[in-house]
């Protein structure tokens, strides 16, 4: 499968960091999408009421936490928004932590953004990157699933959840 090369300019504020985030083809990679598949997705025309809530903890304390709408819809009836959400943070850490290879002492202003980075049938993938104001120290992705709790820890002691909350609205619409 070939994937259209897109990319993300993620700018930290005061400085000329740009940190472009391409799709590439994978060998082994899953089957093409549909149009007509039905996929979760964040804001945009979400209005069931459903949300999904994020927290990100550096050693047991809190640095972020938001909650933001999620819907079900067909690829095709997704509309592209003018400019992509980004979900950004700051909190102060060591870059070592990201990097032992990093020579940077002490602690330093991170900040941290997300983005959807893809749909699925039964979770939607968040970009999640970490930065200094010299460099990128992490680049994942989280898989936020939409009927159950998911956890990420891609550094020890940096730990990314996502949760859901059901709306009790009845005769919303659903896909099956």
């Amino acid at each position: 499968m070939t994937l259209h090369p897109t990319a993300l300019w993620l700018l930290f504020p005061g400085s000329a960091l740009a940190l472009p985030l391409v799709a590439v083809p994978l060998s082994g990679q899953a089957r093409t999408s549909a149009p007509n598949e039905v996929v979760w997705h964040w804001f945009g025309a979400c209005a069931s009421g459903d949300s999904l809530v994020l927290e990100v903890h550096l050693d047991g304390k809190a640095v972020y936490s938001s909650a933001f709408p999620i819907c079900q819809s067909r690829r095709s009836e997704i509309q592209p928004e003018p400019q992509q959400r980004i979900l950004e943070f700051r909190f102060d850490a060591e870059p070592k932590r990201f990097r032992a290879q990093d020579k940077a002492e002490g602690t330093q202003l991170i900040a941290g953004n997300i983005w959807e980075a893809g749909r699925k049938r039964d979770a939607i993938r968040l970009g999640v990157s970490f930065a200094t104001e010299q460099r990128v120290l992490l680049n994942t992705i989280h898989v936020a699933r939409a009927h159950s709790p998911s956890r990420s820890e891609r550094v020890r002691g940096l730990v990314i959840t996502t949760r859901p909350i059901r709306a009790s609205v009845p005769n919303r619409r659903r896909y099956q």
